[in-house]
């Protein structure tokens, strides 16, 4: 072999490789799912208004109230979001029938922002008034909260709670009202989807 054809060969496969490599360079990065889930255990909203953030899930207190860095916030037995009427923010939800593990998807459209008289969400929970247990807020079973955030990230939201420490509310000691729980402290678990996508999965 002589040395014009080693060099002709040296040179062809030389740009082969670099092809193969620039086509494996060209190969999509797979999106990774930013899926996070977290359970809130008795939010404490006995003193007024709670703020928080379901991107970072924490609390939001102080002059940061007055942006859009929360979603939701609790006010007795309503629940707002960062929108219309109640905020600054561009955040929107609606209230589906369905089971938070059965929910894999957010819904493609339907969400609303608060305005006067109609907040975004509603029917989460039912008044007992006369019948036992008396007088209490019971959360009604198969209803989540879908929310579209400011950023245009979704979250889902099962309300698990209105009483401190989560009671069993079919005892004797919450059907008493002596012996029944401070209100307005929410449990709830959410998940909250990072990565744009309507996914839940």
């Amino acid at each position: 072999m002589n040395k014009l054809t080693t060099l002709s060969l040296a040179f062809s496969s030389s740009i082969i490789l670099l092809a193969s490599c620039s086509k494996n360079n060209n190969t999509p990065t797979p999106v990774t799912s930013k899926l996070t889930t977290k359970t809130v255990a008795d939010l404490d909203g006995s003193a007024g208004t709670v703020y928080y953030s379901l991107a970072t899930g924490a609390q939001i207190t102080g002059a940061d109230t007055a942006t859009n860095k929360w979603d939701i916030k609790f006010k007795s037995t309503s629940i707002f979001v960062n929108s219309g009427t109640s905020g600054t923010g561009t955040t929107q939800a609606q209230v589906v029938s369905s089971s938070f593990e059965t929910l894999l998807t957010a819904p493609a459209d339907g969400y609303k922002a608060d305005a006067t008289g109609a907040n975004a969400i509603t029917g989460w929970y039912t008044y007992t008034a006369t019948t036992e247990p008396q007088h209490a807020i019971l959360t009604v079973p198969g209803k989540i909260l879908v929310i579209k955030t400011s950023t245009g990230s979704y979250a889902k939201v099962e309300i698990l709670s209105y009483y401190k420490g989560n009671p069993n509310t079919t005892t004797a000691t919450f059907a008493d009202l002596t012996t029944r729980p401070a209100s307005k402290f929410y449990t709830f678990r959410f998940a909250y989807q990072g990565d744009g996508t309507t996914s839940f999965k």
